[in-house]
């Protein structure tokens, strides 16, 4: 598993006194399908933000999605091409596509078609929701094996890291960026063009359309800030065998305008409901609220804590995937974009400081 996402900070004693959070009330229900036995999905995510100014530099990573319980240690990737479309507020640079960490040495230099006569086609075979995006460009994307040098073939796969991007592609901001600018994989090509698949060991075998699930495929423009890493703090539960789990979250104010009052020991948004966090273990679901926000230079922080999570899932290979949000008064959800916790190293590192309470 990738030890680059370790952006983990542990403290023994520290900061949960601070923590607000309404375990009862919080929003445990998620708006994304995960893959199911016998599929596999594509993730897209990128840091372009609402009210992002024109000439900013956007990042747009994808990622492969695999079913819960998937053995890593022998699990074989293969090919998959992507299809990706984006709104007009965006431009490609072009030659920007860099392959994940964990791939540089597999994939070979293959082409990034986004030219005009391939970006029309694309859109015009977009269904009644896709149109709805406003996505006016379409680029595909060549994800290849490089067979001469990489020592393998699509036959024969490779080992997959479910935490790195397949590919990074950057783009330039031509217009300042709005709730309604988007990324995403079309349904166009799902099964052939954009394609997901595996090898036996001897055989590469495609995913069809009907099981390549790409719900985590839209990445509209962020109102909650985000990263590829989600930056937590870890205590002691209140239950032998539990720990707390607190995430901080970032809102821009060009973002969303939240406001600021005192109230019950802290600074609460008078804009807003709620500030939560979800944390997804093994497909489950788990949230905490609260209402206690943390001014910074360019907006808000807050912080939220999953309370009572078993100890046992941070000291297996589980990778636990985060989201921050936030519920405004008009009860409208932002979320960002998921980010990866490493279970393992979490519970590694809380054992090696001798936090109390986990063993």
């Amino acid at each position: 598993m990738s030890k680059k996402i370790l952006s983990i900070a542990l403290a023994v004693v520290m900061l949960f006194s601070v923590l607000a959070c309404t375990v009862g009330a919080a929003n445990t229900s998620v708006d994304t399908i995960f893959p199911g036995s016998g599929q596999m999905g594509f993730r897209v995510v990128s840091d372009a933000y609402v009210g992002m100014p024109a000439g900013e530099t956007v990042t747009v990573k994808v990622f492969w999605v695999h079913p819960v319980g998937t053995d890593y240690d022998t699990f074989l990737q293969s090919q998959g091409n992507v299809i990706l479309c984006h709104t007009d507020a965006f431009t490609y640079d072009d030659g920007s596509r860099t392959f994940g960490e964990s791939y540089q040495s597999i994939m070979k230099d293959a082409n990034v078609n986004a030219a005009d006569n391939y970006s029309s086609g694309i859109i015009g075979k977009l269904d009644a929701t896709e149109k709805a995006y406003g996505w006016s460009r379409a680029m595909l994307v060549q994800v290849g094996v490089d067979a001469q040098n990489s020592g393998t073939t699509y036959a024969k796969g490779f080992a997959l890291d479910p935490d790195c991007e397949i590919f990074s592609l950057t783009f330039t901001t031509i217009r300042e960026v709005t709730a309604g600018d988007s990324f995403g994989i079309p349904k166009t090509g799902l099964g052939s063009t954009t394609l997901a698949s595996y090898s036996n060991g001897s055989k590469q075998v495609k995913i069809t359309a009907a099981n390549t699930v790409i719900s985590e495929g839209y990445c509209p423009a962020l109102t909650v800030a985000n990263s590829d890493t989600a930056t937590a703090k870890m205590r002691p539960g209140a239950v032998a065998g539990t720990v707390d789990l607190g995430i901080t979250g970032t809102v821009n104010a060009l973002s969303f305008e939240a406001g600021k009052e005192w109230l019950g020991g802290c600074y609460v948004a008078p804009n807003l409901n709620a500030v939560g966090v979800q944390a997804r273990v093994n497909g489950v679901v788990a949230a905490a609220e609260g209402t206690c926000i943390y001014e910074t230079e360019t907006g808000f922080n807050y912080r939220a804590a999953i309370t009572g999570m078993k100890a046992e899932a941070f000291a297996s290979d589980v990778t636990i995937e985060v989201r921050t949000y936030i519920i405004d008064t008009e009860d409208n959800i932002y979320y960002s974009n998921w980010m990866f916790i490493d279970a393992g190293d979490v519970y590694d590192n809380a054992v090696a400081n001798e936090m109390p309470g986990i063993i």
